[in-house]
């Protein structure tokens, strides 16, 4: 039902997120080199992936972090710990909506 390509480098992911050209990306905001905020204000700024949705998924929980999450334009946000049944619903929810 679903392909997962996990990295853990920004930006490894940025460029395998320009090759495969995901249908949903779940994007950590602690990564090395660039982190979550910066890789999806790249992203936005291709075309291709203006609409495509992007889901923050961190420990974070402040309000100054989902604040910053809606300036990049990310879709979504998912606070850490979660099951697999709230990451579920995120993905399809995301995913119905395309």
């Amino acid at each position: 039902m679903f392909s997962v390509i996990a990295v853990n480098d920004s930006l490894k992911a940025l460029m395998q997120i320009i090759r495969v050209k995901p249908d949903l990306i779940l994007l950590d905001i602690e990564m090395p080199s660039l982190d979550g905020y910066e890789l999806c204000s790249l992203l936005r700024k291709h075309s291709y992936f203006q609409h495509t949705p992007v889901i923050m998924v961190t420990g974070r929980t402040g309000l100054i972090d989902r604040a910053k999450a809606k300036m990049v334009r990310a879709t979504g946000y998912l606070t850490k710990p979660f099951t697999q049944v709230d990451l579920l619903k995120v993905i399809f929810h995301h995913i119905e909506s395309l």
